[in-house]
């Protein structure tokens, strides 16, 4: 098994990992639960990431991250409104799953890959660059 595999399981266990220990710990208003969680997230993107050299692809994850966290944000606030004005208890309890959905998805997976395309976009562009600046000139 190659290096990058190696590495993709790597990420993968300590998200799996942290994903556990931050479920067991919980979650509502514990900081170490929520760091697990942020920390299993970035542990997952980073397993899929972390083969990427092009820092335009960095620079996709940045955008539909931040794109996801804005459109994540309104649609929980959309599902909210409608779960409160819904007159069915089953319309109001879809509206509840999606509302909190929505929710997580914005705070929970949007910010790691927010993180994660950031970083990883000056990281490949300085490995760009610099990897231009020693190639020979023609």
């Amino acid at each position: 098994m190659g290096k990058a595999h190696t590495l993709t399981l790597v990420f993968l266990m300590i998200g799996v990992l942290s994903l556990a220990g931050g479920l067991l710990v919980g979650i509502a208003d514990n900081l170490p639960g929520l760091l697990l969680i942020y920390g299993a997230v970035t542990s997952f993107i980073l397993a899929f990431a972390h083969r990427w050299r092009e820092p335009r692809r960095f620079f996709l994850l940045l955008g539909l991250s931040f794109l996801g966290f804005v459109v994540f944000a309104v649609l929980h606030n959309v599902f909210y409104a409608i779960g409160e004005s819904s007159n069915t208890s089953w319309g109001t309890s879809l509206m509840e799953v999606l509302h909190v959905g929505s929710f997580l998805v914005a705070v929970l997976i949007c910010p790691p890959g927010i993180l994660v395309g950031l970083i990883g976009y000056f990281v490949a562009g300085f490995r760009a660059r610099k990897s231009h600046a020693h190639a020979p000139s023609a």
